[in-house]
């Protein structure tokens, strides 16, 4: 039968519950938010209530806009439980309890649509466990899906059907989650705890009882076992307290109690020091200490402690240093880095050898129990956990290097699949044929294809097949590369994607050249980041050095290359994906429309180095608010002082949207610019609208902007708006350079000394902006800023 989500309902406004109702919020989806009544309560719909108050007020935000909070009803399941017969997908997030879940299920089960999809977001309660009992429709529409929290940032999603799930229902809630969720799905067995909690605890619970026994710290630990070892920088007890210390012993009692045959089962155990810490309530953040505790001096600066296993006290941090770490941090891809550790002869590398042998040994004797797929094994550990590679990708390293491989299996068997690959397959457990990467499958001993979302463009597939090249034009900042069906895209290649001569260059080429071969061009990546904006490092060192007339060419270089986007015949796309800061945000602003991640980071932040936005920035922002004289014909118009004020005020404090659609709010995406929730479709989405607009051209029904005139208030506007931050001067809110780029950018945004009546062309404030942009260059304030964002990473208050 064909399936719709339309509306849905979650039944447990707990951390969890909430958070899923906060997500299909951010995806357009209305849902019930409900809860049990408490005894005695004047507000029946209390738990409910508190719950999305909650979720409003959580940090990393939940919603995409607070706006989407409009879309959460809230209730009780004693007044509305018969509202589930308006809805197409039930979610039970209530205590992890059978009996709990099974009795609520009997409830719903009365008033569901029969139709309807019913799901528990269990993090291990088998699923056949659950629908024990149930009548045979129930079970056909019943499966397990475990989302991660934070729900809106953690692309993990768990599936997991029963026997008697109805076998069109998997494909469409694989493709709801992918394609409407933006999640990241993987397949599970019904087995305890799944596939990342089943892995994941078992090798955090290992790297414990290593560090209990042979007495390292816990902040030895995490220096260890973090970004040098691909892991997040919470590396193990810090993630323990973020996801918490009584979720960890749940899900390692579930492990214990339920899998009675896994040769690791003792490893389960809590061990008795940790027990003592959930037992006093030290349960990590939610409960403001746990292995890590923040305490504040009596000077109000704050110190992070750590739990001492052996006195149980709280106890300064020391500094760690390791040769092997030391050398990791040097290289570039967690390959190299991982690679280094567990090569050293230090402590560090001890123990980064004994806990990965611990978890790739255990992966994969677990694998075809767990799974249907090593890939899936993968996914489930970068997705879930952050990993920077999943546990065989993990293995591939070791396979690759035989010397390494011996030093850390020293005196192990290796596991059966692994003797598997090498002596069936190709020794690796990946490869790459043609372009296409391929999986070692364990079902037929044969390579297969790595699954994908429907359509996924790969840049590097492209750039490696064999046969023509996809490759159009290469300089070393950027490449232009043939996506098909008359579709280019411009990839850039520099650290962050920061701005250079190269992309400016390649800019100019995609749209001089390109438009001879393509009927549209395609401005993204696959990098985590869009851009980070323009190259700061030459910037200063072009100050330093008094070569104004260089950088005054550059700054022109980029504020033309923009206009040439803005102007061009070549439909322009912009996709952007994490942080679009500064130029990045100004090519965003300069294309003919935009397909944006959903977690997209955009703002005009110059202000934070002691620079204003001079790659055309200030100019497209004004335009986006208002300040084109067709706008001000507008019967909605309040003149040109309201536009310049409301880019003053996002402009001035370096407003950065938390989300792509905070950025629509922000005027940094147009209404008609499109969001995507998932990154892995974000490119084919992409390249699919700018057909669109190849295609509307072709009809005749599109065309590019023309130049626009801008009617500025001129120079009494910009007294108002001096004197507004000559007030918060006064009173220590900003320091006295703060107020000195704030009057240049208002100069800017005001029209310089314009006349209020008089329209000025977009070419008149490009020359304010480069004019103030240099000016402020000069001053030895902004460079020690510039260097402090280099040196640092971490903004000067000077």
């Amino acid at each position: 039968m064909p399936y719709a989500i339309r509306k849905a309902a979650v039944i447990g406004a707990g951390v969890m519950g909430a958070a899923i109702a906060a997500h299909l919020a951010n995806v357009g989806i209305p849902s019930l938010l409900l809860d049990i009544v408490p005894a005695d309560a004047k507000d029946r719909d209390i738990i409910a209530r508190t719950g999305l108050q909650k979720t409003l007020k959580s940090k990393p935000a939940s919603f995409y806009s607070k706006r989407g909070a409009q879309l959460v009803s809230i209730g009780n399941i004693e007044d509305d439980l018969e509202k589930l017969a308006e809805v197409d997908w039930i979610i039970e997030a209530v205590i992890e309890r059978a009996d709990i879940k099974q009795s609520l299920y009997n409830k719903i089960e009365q008033v569901a649509r029969p139709d309807a999809i019913i799901t528990s977001n269990t993090s291990g309660l088998p699923a056949h466990l659950l629908v024990e009992g149930r009548s045979e429709n129930f079970r056909r529409h019943f499966m397990i899906t475990h989302f991660f929290n934070p729900v809106r940032y953690m692309r993990l999603l768990e599936l997991v059907p029963t026997a008697d799930t109805d076998p069109e229902l998997l494909p469409f809630m694989r493709q709801f989650g992918t394609e409407v969720l933006g999640k990241g799905i993987v397949i599970c067995k019904d087995t305890p705890n799944f596939i990342a909690n089943r892995i994941g605890v078992y090798g955090f619970l290992s790297t414990i009882h290593h560090a209990l026994a042979e007495g390292y710290t816990i902040s030895e630990v995490d220096t260890i076992l973090g970004t040098n070892m691909g892991r997040p920088k919470s590396a193990v007890f810090r993630t323990a307290d973020l996801s918490g210390l009584d979720t960890l012993m749940h899900v390692a009692n579930n492990l214990y109690q339920n899998a009675p045959e896994d040769e690791q089962r003792e490893t389960f155990k809590i061990p008795e020091v940790v027990q003592q810490v959930i037992d006093r309530g030290w349960l990590g953040e939610k409960s403001s200490q746990g292995f890590y505790k923040r305490t504040k001096g009596a000077d109000g600066a704050s110190t992070i402690l750590e739990l001492n296993f052996k006195t149980l006290d709280y106890d300064p941090q020391p500094k760690h240093r390791f040769d092997s770490i030391g050398k990791a941090r040097n290289l570039e891809t967690p390959e190299q880095k991982i690679s280094t550790v567990l090569n050293g002869d230090d402590r560090a590398s001890h123990l980064a050898r004994e806990t990965t042998a611990d978890a790739l040994i255990y992966a994969a004797n677990r694998a075809p129990e767990i799974a249907e797929t090593i890939v899936d094994v993968d996914n489930a550990m970068r997705w879930g956990f952050n990993f920077d590679l999943g546990s065989f990708e993990l293995w591939d390293v070791l396979l690759k290097d035989p010397a390494l491989l011996d030093k850390v299996f020293a005196r192990r068997d290796l596991p059966e699949l692994v003797q598997r690959v090498r002596a069936q397959g190709e020794g690796t457990f990946y490869r790459t044929t043609a372009g296409e990467k391929q999986y070692f499958d364990f079902h037929t001993n044969s390579y297969q294809p790595v699954p994908g979302a429907r359509g996924v463009i790969s840049l590097d597939a492209l750039k490696s097949a064999t046969g023509k090249s996809a490759v159009v034009r290469d300089n070393g900042s950027a490449s232009l590369i043939d996506l098909g069906d008359g579709v280019a895209c411009l990839e850039f290649h520099t650290k962050m994607n920061s701005i250079d001569e190269g992309i400016v260059e390649m800019m100019r080429y995609a749209v001089e050249e390109g438009s001879k071969q393509f009927r549209a061009l395609v401005i993204g990546n696959e990098a985590p980041d869009f851009s980070a904006g323009a190259n700061l490092f030459l910037v200063l060192m072009g100050a330093r050095q008094g070569a104004w007339d260089m950088l005054e060419a550059a700054i022109s270089g980029l504020q033309q290359v923009h206009q040439l986007l803005k102007f061009s015949p070549l439909p322009i796309v912009s996709a952007p994906t994490g942080r679009a800061l500064g130029g990045g945000c100004e090519m965003i602003l300069h294309t003919h429309h935009t397909r944006a991640l959903a977690e997209s980071y955009i703002g005009l932040v110059e202000v934070g180095v002691g620079l204003i936005p001079a790659g055309g920035g200030c100019k497209e922002y004004l335009l986006r608010q208002g300040a084109s004289v067709e706008s001000q014909k507008s019967a909605k118009s309040n003149g040109p002082f309201t536009p310049a004020r409301r880019a003053f005020e996002t402009i001035a404090v370096a407003t950065v949207s938390t989300s792509a659609t905070e950025a629509q709010e922000l005027r940094f995406l147009r209404k008609t610019d499109k969001i995507t929730v998932n990154r892995e479709i974000l490119l084919r989405d992409a390249k699919a609208d700018a057909i669109k607009l190849a295609e509307a051209k072709e009809t005749g029904t599109w065309q590019p902007v023309q130049p626009q005139m801008l009617l500025l208030p001129g120079a009494g506007a910009r007294l108002v708006l001096e004197q507004q931050v000559e007030g918060m001067l006064l009173t220590g809110k900003i320091s006295e350079h703060d107020s000195i780029i704030a009057s240049h950018l208002a100069r800017v945004l005001t029209g310089g000394d314009c006349s209020p009546v008089t329209p000025v062309t977009e070419q008149y404030v490009l020359d304010l902006e480069r004019e103030a942009f240099l000016s402020l260059c000069g001053m030895e304030k902004t460079q020690d800023r510039m260097q402090s964002i280099l040196q640092a990473g971490k903004p000067l208050r000077n």
